[in-house]
């Protein structure tokens, strides 16, 4: 009986961390999906730019507030992506090096892509 009880657990375990990690990559491909969204919006966003650019040029004036407001919507979308980024990497537990920016785990001293001390 005692080797029924260890496989037992064992399978209750094993059962737990399959749970765990079928969540951790549910929430990571719904970022993902985020950030797709995001970054389709942001090519509409410059196409709209540019026909804005090109309609000002026609009529010989400058940019427009248009622009303006658009260039600042794209700054905040990618503003967006970078948070949605980190929730990422925090679900995977990894950092990013500050000199390269390839991603690392949380307990590496060095990067292992450029070897800059980390932390």
């Amino acid at each position: 009986m005692e080797w029924f009880e260890k496989v037992k657990t064992t399978v209750s375990k094993t059962a737990k961390l399959t749970k765990e990690k079928s969540g951790e990559l549910y929430e990571i491909t719904r970022l993902s999906f985020a950030i797709n969204d995001l970054e389709t919006k942001i090519d509409k966003l410059f196409k709209n730019i540019g026909m804005l650019a090109y309609r000002d040029f026609e009529n010989g004036g400058e940019f427009s507030e248009d622009i303006d407001m658009l260039l600042r919507d794209i700054d905040a979308k990618y503003e967006e992506i970078s948070g949605i980024k980190e929730q990422i990497n925090q679900i995977k537990n990894v950092s990013l090096c500050p000199e390269c920016g390839k991603t690392n785990p949380n307990d590496a001293n060095f990067c292992l892509s450029c070897g800059k001390k980390l932390k």
